[in-house]
């Protein structure tokens, strides 16, 4: 069976949660109408009901449903992260720049690679990137919040990233 995707999308709490406002569920025969104002913004998910209006945050799909918790997609383990290069910060008077990025994993982002280990488990001194990093350019307009970088510049004048 094939994985599926890992994709980004917006997370819910439960609606059992105390962010949920909306109260308890009411009774589908004592009050019908209250009941079904109240399912539709309390759709069923894997782990019960969640509610729509109470967002925990973009988290990575995949990732949230193998864990039974929310991954934020800025922690999503198997997709590539754009992130500056090392000691790299884009001039921020100079909308579309090229940034130098390091693409790859992230636990290897993170230094939880065995590249960066001797087979004694001590780290190796100066060892800047594992193998399974790549440099690439990437525009300065494309930075998210969470410090990455993705897409194409939007004003076509900078590297795709």
């Amino acid at each position: 069976m094939p994985e599926r995707p890992h994709e980004h999308g917006p997370y819910y709490w439960n609606a059992d949660s105390p962010h949920c406002k909306h109260g308890d569920e009411p009774d589908w025969n004592t009050n019908p109408e209250a009941h079904d104002l109240w399912a539709d913004k309390h759709p069923i998910s894997d782990d019960g009901r969640i509610c729509l209006d109470a967002p925990a945050g973009e988290a990575c799909l995949e990732c949230s449903a193998e864990e039974g918790d929310m991954v934020p997609w800025s922690a999503c383990r198997d997709r590539d992260h754009r992130r500056p290069k090392s000691s790299t910060v884009p001039n921020p008077g100079v909308e579309h720049q090229q940034v130098p990025v390091w693409v790859g994993p992230y636990w290897c982002l993170e230094r939880d690679c065995e590249d960066y280990f001797t087979e004694d488990g001590d780290e190796i001194p100066g060892k800047e990137r594992c193998s399974h990093i790549r440099e690439e350019q990437a525009c300065s307009c494309r930075r998210n919040a969470d410090g990455e970088y993705d897409g194409a510049c939007t004003a076509g004048a900078g590297a795709a990233a």
